[in-house]
């Protein structure tokens, strides 16, 4: 019975440990066919011969062209979609993708082992319920897909390419690349890593640098580094075939149907001798059997176990020294060889005796010679039966292999009429959507004429819109341009560090001509360490003031104001232009109506101040207040607020001046309130919180405290030493309105009393007790500002010019700015607009090209003169 091994070869029997022989002699093919095959004549062997042959030659094609992976380019992806994408673009520039091969996204998913639950802690995945954690899989899967297919879709759009995904669970990453490797016999594949060896040409990155060791010696690797080609693992092509799968599972095979050795000891000279040089041709199932027997020898020869073959025996005699059995005295009278051979006389007795003994050995050997065939006859039997029956098994094999496949190709034919079937239905149905989606088509056709036809009148509309942005953008930047040659034309050198605001450094011979040497005529105000002149310092009117100490503690002070004032602009804080170092000399913005102890006294012959402008001025002091508390990193403190320390601008608005002791406020970890400790008790009395000067703690509620004093101050006009009690007095006894200012004209009863309570509030002793300024005292301020006039003498809101009025809020602007779009809105609204994360104009629906805001300041005097007409 034929064999096939795992090169297809029929009539051979495999002998794995033995060395390839060279090509036998015709002589060891004749026995080798001899031994082997079969001597029938019919049809049927030879038939059957050939079936089996050509089984061999397919399994034999089927191993040779089993190349794993060699037909498919495989590419590592992982969950960064930019490094995967510079992988595949990569293989494509390199001109692996395409022709034969077929592109494999190859991708390893790594479950989380540590899993966010309901409480926001990452817990192990083994401690989450069953539930929990199948859905958690879910989710991961379904981001796994999503990954995929943003590859594969990037494949088809842009290298147009057809990818498929394989895809393995697996923890580590290296290890997963190298089991699909030797799961599918890939032998070309693509992945990237960080950096690698320029000198060894290996890659230096852990994952790239496993696979490089580990991975099968027939996959040929392209390293990818930063989107080119970095190293390359060439592919050793001698261990393909050896690692092959089908050839040890066709090698098990041929172990396993091995006829076992029944063969024994051939005589030299014998052509199937193992000494003899022929003994690589010969198969390891001998079929020649020697019988050596007292000089006797018998050859018996199998010639095929299905017919019985021939006997042939050779009887020779003993040489005269061989052992016969006789007794001494017949070994006396021996003859010898020559009288034996050349037939000479010999007596009659002795003739008798050898002729008996003769016969003797000869029917001993007869014996034996039919014992040993009758063996070989039964041995040659039992092979014929096994042969026949190993024959009729393959037979019915071949013949159930033929029924399989013929129901196989029945069970194909129906499917495949089935599958007719069903695309002519599908069929039907397409041509039915088709013509309902061309109904739909014409329908949206439609619309999208109509929608075209509006679109054009909103083109229209746009381009008036651009056409306006261009000319405000042309004007801002005109204005910008001008600013820019000012500053050159004017500034010698600015004074800014980062985060800061710019300041300008002036020379001390400007500051003397400015103020004419310092003239006592321009001074007009005075502290306990500076003096404030009225100067004339590059075409501008600017109020200079000038320290008068000197040492640490004027240095101190000087650079204290300098360092506050550099880091922050508010509509209601005194600006700070410039500064001199050398004397310390700070230059502010002119108020040209003094500070507002000035008008309280109405030095000068001042006209008094209306009720309802020092409401608006304890607004404008609230509102600098609550700018400063809330600054970060850190609050600051303004230490010495009074109304000398409120300057008042030509439109009488308040701003807070004078921040020579004011200082930024610390957090410990033993504290809850920000505070500055200082030995050194600085500030004016009667408006000095009492808790600081308990304690040398500066805070923020000392600010409060002062804040209440100046309340009480626009209230009555009157000094602040003793007017906290007096104000309580005439609260309890209700005659409030008594001592009240009447320079300021008829109080609402109901205003004055409020406005008294939140002072009293404010100047409570405990601290903890006092108001907080942006949640409670700015709404009370805010609600009596907006309460219009009781008589209809001044205009209403409405008839404000539009330029006034916000696009966004639709009111009246009180800090105006101008946007990258050109329009100008309220500061609080556009600012709020662009930190919700808005990037369009609110007016044009276009980008903004810059986020940048520009104070009108010309437009937010011109309201605010425009609102002092409105309450005279």
């Amino acid at each position: 019975m034929a064999v096939v091994s795992a090169r297809g070869s029929p009539n051979s029997f495999p002998s794995p440990r033995l060395p390839p022989s060279p090509q036998p002699r015709p002589d060891a093919e004749r026995m080798f066919m001899r031994g082997g095959s079969s001597r029938s004549t019919g049809t049927s062997g030879s038939l059957r011969s050939a079936s089996l042959r050509d089984i061999d030659e397919e399994a034999a094609v089927v191993v040779a062209d089993d190349d794993g992976g060699g037909g498919k380019l495989y590419v590592a992806v992982g969950k960064d979609r930019k490094d995967g994408k510079s992988n595949v673009s990569a293989a494509q520039s390199l001109g692996l993708v395409g022709g034969d091969l077929k592109l494999v996204l190859l991708h390893v998913h790594q479950p989380a082992d540590r899993i966010m639950n309901g409480l926001g802690c990452k817990v192990l995945a083994s401690q989450l319920e069953e539930k929990e954690l199948k859905a958690y899989r879910q989710i991961e899967q379904e981001e796994m897909d999503r990954l995929l297919n943003t590859y594969v879709n990037h494949c088809r759009s842009y290298l147009k390419v057809e990818a498929e995904t394989l895809i393995i669970e697996k923890n580590n990453v290296a290890n997963g690349i190298v089991e699909l490797i030797n799961q599918h016999r890939i032998t070309k594949l693509v992945m990237g890593m960080s950096s690698f060896s320029t000198k060894r040409k290996v890659p230096k990155s852990k994952v790239a640098a496993i696979v490089h060791q580990q991975a099968k010696p027939y996959c040929q690797i392209f390293f990818i580094c930063k989107g080119s080609l970095g190293c390359t693992r060439d592919a050793n092509l001698g261990c393909t075939k050896a690692d092959s799968p089908r050839s040890s599972s066709a090698s098990t095979l041929s172990d396993e149907t091995e006829i076992p050795t029944r063969s024994v000891s051939l005589p030299p000279g014998h052509p199937g001798y193992r000494g003899s040089p022929d003994e690589s041709f010969l198969p390891r199932r001998s079929h020649s059997v020697s019988y050596p027997s007292s000089g006797l020898i018998t050859n018996v020869e199998r010639m095929s176990p299905i017919a019985p073959q021939s006997i042939h025996v050779k009887t020779t005699y003993c040489s005269p020294n061989s052992s016969l059995p006789s007794n001494e005295g017949s070994s006396s009278s021996s003859l010898k060889d020559s009288d034996s051979l050349d037939g000479s006389p010999v007596p009659a007795s002795i003739i008798s005796y050898e002729e008996q003994q003769m016969s003797m050995v000869e029917n001993g050997m007869h014996n034996e010679v039919f014992e040993r065939l009758q063996q070989a006859r039964t041995e040659l039997e039992r092979s014929r039966k096994e042969a026949c029956e190993g024959r009729q098994k393959a037979e019915r094999d071949l013949f159930e292999a033929s029924m399989k496949s013929k129901a196989r190709e029945n069970s194909l034919h129906k499917e495949k009429k089935e599958v007719e079937e069903k695309l002519t239905k599908e069929k039907s149905i397409l041509e039915k959507e088709k013509l309902q989606i061309y109904n739909e088509l014409q329908k949206a056709n439609e619309q999208r004429a109509q929608l075209e036809n509006k679109l054009l009148q909103t083109n229209s509309l746009l381009e008036e819109l651009q056409q306006l942005q261009g000319e405000l953008q042309r004007e801002k930047e005109d204005a910008l341009r001008e600013v820019e040659e000012m500053c050159k034309l004017y500034c010698n050198r600015n004074f800014a560090s980062a985060g800061e605001v710019s300041l300008t450094e002036f020379s001390y011979s400007e500051i003397e001509e400015a103020t004419n040497n310092f003239d006592g005529s321009r001074e007009i105000g005075q502290g306990g360490c500076a003096s404030v002149y009225r100067g004339f310092l590059r075409h501008t009117t600017v109020a200079i003031k000038k320290f008068n100490r000197e040492g640490a503690v004027g240095e101190k002070e000087f650079n204290d104001e300098v360092e506050i004032l550099c880091r922050m602009r508010h509509p209601n804080l005194a600006t700070l232009i410039g500064l001199c170092r050398d004397p310390k000399v700070l230059v502010y913005e002119f108020m040209p109506n003094g500070s507002l102890e000035d008008r309280l006294q109405c030095k000068l012959h001042t006209e008094p101040l209306p009720w309802r402008m020092r409401v608006r001025i304890a607004a404008d002091i609230c509102t600098a207040l609550i700018f400063l508390h809330s600054n970060k990193p850190k609050s600051i403190a303004h230490g010495d607020l009074k109304p000398d320390n409120v300057l008042l601008d030509a439109n009488f608005v308040g701003k807070l001046g004078d921040f020579g002791i004011s200082r930024s406020l610390d957090l410990t970890n033993t504290t809850v309130t920000p505070y500055h400790r200082t030995d050194h008790i600085k500030g004016t009395l009667g408006y000095m919180d009492p808790g600081y000067i308990a304690s040398g703690e500066l805070t923020a509620q000392y600010d409060v405290y002062s804040f209440g004093v100046v309340l009480l101050r626009l209230l009555t006009g009157k000094s602040p030493l003793g007017l906290q009690s007096e104000v309580e007095a005439s609260m309890s006894s209700g005659v409030l309105h008594e001592i009240l200012d009447a320079s300021a004209g008829e109080w609402p009863l109901e205003h004055a009393e409020e406005l008294a309570r939140l002072a009293l509030k404010c100047c409570r002793l405990n601290r903890k007790d006092r108001p907080d300024l942006a949640k409670e005292a700015w709404g009370i301020l805010q609600a009596m500002m907006n309460e219009p006039p009781p008589s209809s003498a001044h205009p209403p809101k409405a008839e404000a010019p539009s330029y006034f009025i916000c696009p966004m809020t639709q009111e009246i602007m009180r800090d105006p700015h101008i946007a990258a779009d050109g329009f100008t809105y309220e500061g609080d609204a556009i600012k709020d607009w662009i930190q919700r994360g808005h990037t369009m104009s609110p007016m044009t629906y276009l980008n903004l090209s810059h986020h940048e805001l520009i104070p009108n300041n010309a437009l937010r005097f011109a309201i605010q003169e425009w609102q002092m007409g409105q309450q005279q």
